[in-house]
């Protein structure tokens, strides 16, 4: 039960890629590509800041965010264009900062947030299905960055390091089950 207390992140990463399984409509992009998105706007904007500690923060806030524009928008068009400012916003303040150059993960951070970029918006062009399998690679692809900064301990949180991991591994294997095999469930 200790260790189970321990990881309290991955059990709830994983709690949450479980129930947007659940609730998602197997044939839309939206959700999980959001997810995906938000990840990346997280990472980088924590990055950004400098402040590790601020992690859960950050991604409170942007969960907020995120939530407030699909309230008042018409689509989940107006949520990436203010999550793609968001990182632009994000990446140009890291080369103000100069946090671009050190010799750590965080030299990393803007190419990682155009990556992830480019996989979400490009599984816009193509079918959903084609769409969701992108998306469910760019997760699991997500998931890996997410170890590489809990073993080393760098940019965000050792915590939501594995949360995100636990959720984009979970969720991205869980799209691309339903994806390719939508007769399983």
């Amino acid at each position: 039960m200790r260790a189970l207390l321990n990881r309290w992140p991955a059990a709830l990463g994983v709690a949450f890629a479980v129930s947007r399984l659940a609730t998602d409509d197997p044939q839309s992009l939206s959700g999980v590509l959001l997810v995906l998105m938000l990840a990346t706007t997280g990472y980088v904007v924590i990055a950004a800041s400098v402040r590790p500690g601020w992690s859960w923060s950050i991604v409170g806030a942007l969960v907020v965010l995120v939530l407030a524009t699909r309230l008042t928008s018409t689509g989940p068009v107006v949520e990436l264009a203010v999550m793609v400012v968001i990182i632009v916003a994000a990446i140009v303040t890291g080369l103000i900062r100069r946090t671009w150059t050190r010799s750590d993960l965080y030299r990393w951070q803007p190419y990682a947030a155009v990556a992830f970029v480019a996989i979400s918006l490009g599984a816009l062009w193509l079918s959903p299905e084609a769409g969701r399998v992108l998306i469910a690679a760019g997760l699991v692809g997500h998931a890996l960055w997410d170890l590489a900064h809990w073993r080393r301990h760098q940019v965000v949180s050792r915590s939501l390091s594995e949360w995100c991991g636990a959720l984009d591994f979970t969720l991205g294997l869980g799209v691309l089950v339903l994806t390719l095999w939508p007769g399983l469930v």
